[in-house]
């Protein structure tokens, strides 16, 4: 094709037809300029292509990543939280005089109960967002709304976990220190460690302790469904997103 174009080239040289020359290297370079053009278009398609399929792949694994956070915050946070505060309300009770026990090993396992998600342990699923941040890849989420929403979000959850570590009330390691712990038989008490820990119900400290914990569980049932709400709107955007 090349050897084609430039015989002509020179047959209209050599003919001296000098403008009928000048008329085709023009076309000429039009052609290759036309001929660039759709080859890049045709890259730029395939980039583009490429680039949609790894952003329908990022938001079905942070849509998995968000479902695994609802149902955390569900399971870990908020469903234990009325037993939680009743049990620490139970406590406040004893030390006032105004709880009558029944069951001793019951009371003081409800008793353990009120420092459950005391240490607030935020298990949530970053590894699709951390993904996208340490390859540079949040670009590619074509949506600009859909990539503050992503970067905002987990940027709350971040500020909610760094919080968390300032409100640790010190509950769970005073009631642990008073009794051993069996993970085969939970509830297992011995009487000595019994009378010792009920005993130390009726301190100041412990009823201190009590009050600090109602406070941080408060507290955290409150940005637990912060973050949960949060999630389940995002969510909501991804789903749109993954239908457009």
């Amino acid at each position: 094709m090349l050897k084609f174009f430039r015989r002509i080239r020179q047959s209209l040289f050599i003919d001296g037809g000098a403008k009928r020359y000048f008329f085709y290297a023009i076309g000429e370079i039009i052609l290759v300029v036309i001929g660039i053009l759709i080859a890049l278009q045709i890259n730029n398609w395939n980039e583009y292509r490429k680039d949609r399929i790894l952003e329908k792949d990022y938001l079905s694994r942070l849509k998995e990543d968000l479902t695994f956070d609802i149902s955390w915050i569900d399971y870990y946070f908020l469903d234990r939280f009325e037993k939680k505060i009743q049990s620490l309300e139970n406590a406040k009770a004893y030390y006032q005089g105004n709880y009558v026990i029944n069951d001793t090993v019951q009371f003081l396992d409800d008793i353990s109960f009120g420092g459950v998600f005391g240490n607030v342990d935020w298990t949530l699923n970053k590894n699709t967002y951390n993904e996208i941040i340490s390859t540079g890849n949040l670009r590619k989420i074509d949506s600009d709304t859909l990539r503050t929403k992503i970067n905002n979000y987990y940027e709350s959850v971040d500020a909610y976990i760094i919080a968390s570590k300032n409100y640790v009330s010190g509950y769970i390691n005073y009631v642990n220190s008073m009794k051993s712990f069996n993970p085969n038989n939970p509830k297992q008490i011995s009487k000595f460690d019994q009378k010792f820990l009920l005993d130390h119900l009726k301190t100041e400290e412990f009823y201190r302790l009590t009050n600090l914990e109602i406070t941080l569980a408060n507290r955290i049932q409150d940005w637990a469904k912060i973050i949960k709400d949060n999630a389940i709107d995002l969510v909501e955007n991804i789903d749109q997103a993954l239908k457009d």
